[in-house]
């Protein structure tokens, strides 16, 4: 496929020096609520590092996560970086974007499909009626898809969804849990917050804006908020069939979206084979920041490099059983690995390595090495 970039210039203005100076130069600077942390990276350069959507409780694994979200600020304009999973949250985002800048936001870039990442899209389009919502053209219409998808299971299962929380309110009720154990005060405390997390989320998919990507583009795409350049690069298929970076080359600030995700990759239904080669060509890049689609900000690639050897180890321990035809996802062992992702006490990591490494991974890997899909 030829390549194809698509050049947006925003006019030039005389940049904001008052607004920017009037932060402090720590990085972590602003925690406007209780839900999100803003970081200054570079000038004009933030991340918004989310708390969870819900979890299960009382285990507190992640069941809905909201993304990273990128915010970058140029001499007249601003382009965000994904929307989040809920739009109260990505409105409470913008609501932190105007304590940075009262420039409008005028690019929002989605880098791939999934609903953590996009289903904020609508509130972003009512804040900022011109804005653009960029993506790679092979992730449009998941979006679409996805978001109406979304809308209409909130509305379809609701009754399974509100069983649970049923139970959990009986729980809170008689101050019992599953097995009849006698709830903390923190613990009723932490229920009744869980319970009120899944109300809301049934209440905002249900009534959930269908705003997709308004501006597509194949290979790669530059914007200039005057003179600040983003770099938007689509790595092809990976966590999904297009993943998209963004890279501020004059302050060496990538966003990986969900190529990168810590503690454990997100392997739901994934392409991990070719991942690699996209994780290859993020390691080749000059950074002084890296943010994950999900997870803490990073200075330097160690992490990227260790997802990348995983990958790596999978394809060809499950290659190896393939060309003896006695492959058996139970014969492929990843231990080695493990301790390098799940820290002792983290109930989300231990979870997701059993179910995505374990099982989705491997599942995927031997997809794609015998040919069914890749």
């Amino acid at each position: 496929m030829a390549s194809r970039r698509v050049v947006h210039r925003l006019a030039n203005a005389s940049l904001c020096v008052a607004a920017l100076l009037a932060w402090p130069s720590s990085r972590v600077y602003a925690q406007a609520d209780s839900g999100a942390t803003v970081e200054r990276l570079a000038d004009g350069v933030y991340a918004i590092i989310h708390r969870d959507a819900f979890q299960l409780w009382p285990k507190g694994i992640t069941l809905a996560p909201h993304s990273n979200t990128g915010v970058i600020v140029g001499d007249d304009g601003v382009l965000v970086v994904d929307a989040t999973y809920l739009p109260s949250r990505a409105r409470a985002d913008i609501a932190l974007i105007r304590q940075i800048t009262s420039k409008p936001v005028r690019y929002l870039v989605n880098t791939h499909w999934h609903s953590d990442h996009t289903n904020g899209n609508g509130a972003y389009v009512e804040a900022f009626p011109r804005i653009a919502i960029l993506s790679a053209r092979a992730n449009r219409q998941f979006t679409d898809i996805n978001q109406e998808g979304r809308r209409s299971a909130a509305r379809s299962t609701a009754s399974f969804s509100l069983n649970v929380i049923g139970q959990l309110e009986v729980m809170l009720q008689g101050g019992r849990d599953s097995a009849g154990r006698q709830l903390s005060t923190l613990e009723r405390g932490s229920l009744a917050a869980n319970i009120a997390e899944r109300r809301n989320v049934l209440l905002e998919l249900g009534a959930l804006v269908n705003a997709p990507p308004s501006v597509v583009f194949d290979d790669a795409m530059t914007v200039y908020l005057g003179r600040k350049r983003v770099d938007l690069v689509n790595r092809g298929r990976g966590n999904t069939p297009a993943d998209v970076t963004v890279y501020l080359p004059d302050d060496r600030v990538l966003f990986a979206g969900d190529l990168v995700v810590m503690p454990v990759p997100y392997a739901f239904g994934t392409n991990p084979v070719p991942w690699i080669g996209a994780l290859r060509a993020i390691e080749s890049t000059s950074i002084e920041f890296l943010v994950p689609g999900h997870g803490p900000v990073q200075r330097d690639l160690a992490y990227v490099r260790q997802v990348r050897e995983l990958f790596e180890a999978a394809t060809a321990r499950v290659e190896a059983l393939v060309r003896r035809n006695e492959y058996d996802a139970k014969k492929v062992s990843l231990d080695d690995f493990r301790s390098r992702f799940v820290k002792p006490g983290d109930a989300t990591a231990a979870a997701y390595w059993e179910e995505l490494v374990r099982g989705k991974l491997l599942e995927d890997v031997a997809a794609c090495v015998q040919g069914s899909r890749c």
